[in-house]
């Protein structure tokens, strides 16, 4: 099969869209389709981009044809993959499987050229690009795709009278990740990270600093918690700065950002992993709230680490969450339910096993980029 996937993703980048957009290219490829990926690449050279991606997100992408443009710009970024993927895909013959995650193509070809489409959308757009995918998901020729049952509701309440049909697909992590036994873990840790010595309990925060991302609680558990380190893995050294500055416990660490490949092994090395979303939650983008409907690439990295995960009981995440089976759920806003969680997780190594091996077991069931590309690949077969 001959899948054209457009994206709005420069490449590489620490978007979480460019990571949902690799990942999925290689299951595609993995899955034999022949894949051409059209984006923004961030690096002069397109080999050295092509190179830079495959060692950032830990993907090998053998056989993809690579469509990119660069500038030093970031202004129009979407319009502009836009119009180097119309310019192939009017030229080309034959059949084609399209999928766009970038509106204003999927605009132009489901809308104005009348090609059928699988539309791919993770947010309620404002503005004029309300419209734009109001127009997309009123054509019958459009699939769309959506990353949680929230956000397929939310589309039709949203727009009203749609004609696409919707599917619901939640994000995935690679294959292949496997749990690290629990006798292990410490000795790895200490080879990945400098000064761990003297902590009992060794918690993970992997993602950005935004705001409605909860490092408010991790800084509050740390006070209340001396004996146990907590690991902060991402975020831009400007926001890391802010942070250690308001907040200089020795027991915060604020590691930085490390590629995906790393993270993916820290999050196996840790013994408890944290998602503490807040009731708003930023993407860094003004305006732009995704509590109600997100489905975060980490929660599926997360269970596939095999580590027991503490998470804000959010509804969105009761989705692929459950409370005592694959996770332990806590009141987003309340430290001390998150400290119950993280006391219990210490008093019981039992539960902490189970819900390592449930979490593992329900990520290699359903969320893997592989099962994710069959589903897609299944309904334009």
């Amino acid at each position: 099969m001959q899948l054209y996937y457009i994206s709005p993703s420069v490449l590489p980048s620490r978007s979480a869209n460019s990571v949902h957009v690799v990942h999925q290219c290689q299951a595609f490829l993995d899955c034999g389709a022949d894949v051409t990926l059209f984006a923004k690449r961030s690096i002069r050279n397109q080999n050295e981009a092509l190179s830079a991606i495959r060692d950032i997100y830990g993907v090998k992408l053998v056989g993809i044809k690579l469509q990119t443009y660069y500038n030093r710009w970031s202004h129009g970024d979407n319009i502009f993959i836009a119009i180097m993927a119309l310019c192939k895909l009017i030229c080309c013959k034959g059949s084609q499987t399209i999928l766009s995650r970038n509106l204003y193509a999927a605009y132009i070809l489901a809308v104005i050229l009348h090609r059928k489409i699988i539309y791919e959308t993770h947010q309620l757009e404002k503005g004029i690009s309300r419209l734009l995918q109001a127009g997309v998901l009123r054509q019958k020729n459009v699939i769309t795709l959506v990353i949680s049952e929230k956000l397929k509701e939310l589309i039709k309440e949203y727009h009203g009278d749609i004609a696409t049909q919707i599917f619901v697909l939640h994000d995935a992590a690679p294959i292949g990740i496997k749990p690290m036994l629990f006798a292990e873990k410490r000795k790895r840790l200490s080879d990945m990270i400098k000064d761990m010595e003297g902590y009992t309990t060794v918690c993970g925060y992997f993602g950005h600093l935004y705001p409605g991302r909860g490092i408010e609680i991790i800084e509050s558990l740390a006070e209340r918690l001396p004996d146990t380190a907590f690991l902060v893995v991402g975020g831009n050294e400007q926001m890391i700065e802010v942070r250690r500055a308001s907040n200089p416990l020795e027991n915060v660490k604020y590691i930085g950002y490390k590629s995906h490949p790393e993270a993916q092994r820290l999050m196996a090395v840790v013994d408890v992993l944290l998602m503490p979303y807040q009731k708003q939650v930023s993407i860094g983008v003004d305006g732009h709230d995704t509590a109600r409907w997100m489905s975060p690439m980490k929660m599926f990295e997360y269970l596939a680490s095999g580590t027991p995960i503490v998470s804000s009981d959010l509804p969105v995440l009761r989705e692929v969450l459950r409370d005592h089976e694959n996770a332990l759920l806590a009141v987003s806003d309340d430290p001390e339910s998150w400290l119950r969680c993280l006391i219990d997780l210490k008093k019981n190594p039992e539960l902490a096993r189970r819900l390592g091996q449930n979490g593992h077991a329900c990520y290699l069931e359903k969320h893997t980029w592989q099962a994710r590309a069959n589903r897609i690949l299944k309904m334009v077969s």
